[in-house]
């Protein structure tokens, strides 16, 4: 249901995506649509928690860097990796960017999945300073939030392609490098 979802949102919004669309692209019955989902959003609800761990997992190099690693060197192997799996499920990402503060399921998720990031970047930029490798400054769980947010309406934006400035992702990837290794470590 899950692919079937994102092959659909793809072409459509999830505002105008019906329960009916999905049942049909993923071959399945209405029943079992209901025992499994309550809704369209739960269905979204579930795929982007299964996409942010996908993402969670890819940015391990910064999250969880090892200390043969460069910090510089992981900061940017995690955000390429994070920006192609963005790219790869741009259609959830968008929806869930959309629409996540219109349902309290929606908001819950988006908010644990920020929160879920910022507390494992926190931890990483403490570690960094403790170490000296990261400059100081600002709070680090309040430095840690705003670069997310950042990086995910940045991403929302490019994905789009709206914004001449910001084509895809993948031309947002340079500047959103440049911003965290600037707040990080000031170069």
């Amino acid at each position: 249901m899950f692919d079937a979802a994102e092959r659909l949102l793809a072409d459509e919004s999830l505002h105008d995506l019906s329960v009916a669309e999905i049942i049909t692209a993923a071959g399945i019955s209405r029943a079992t649509f209901y025992f499994y989902f309550s809704s369209k959003f739960a269905v979204l609800s579930g795929l982007v928690a299964r996409v942010s761990d996908e993402i969670f997992d890819v940015a391990r190099p910064f999250i969880q860097r090892r200390e043969s690693v460069r910090p510089e060197v992981a900061l940017h192997d995690g955000l390429t990796a994070a920006v192609e799996l963005w790219h790869r499920h741009e259609p959830a990402m968008r929806a869930i960017h959309e629409h996540w503060n219109t349902t309290e399921q929606l908001r819950s998720l988006w908010i644990s999945v920020i929160e879920r990031f910022t507390e494992a970047i926190t931890e990483e930029i403490d570690r960094q300073r403790e170490a000296g490798l990261a400059r100081g400054g600002c709070d680090s769980r309040l430095l840690s939030s705003a670069l997310l947010w950042s990086t995910a309406q940045c991403l929302y934006v490019g994905g789009l392609g709206l914004d001449p400035n910001l084509p895809d992702e993948q031309a947002a990837l340079s500047a959103l490098d440049t911003l965290w290794r600037s707040a990080l470590y000031g170069s």
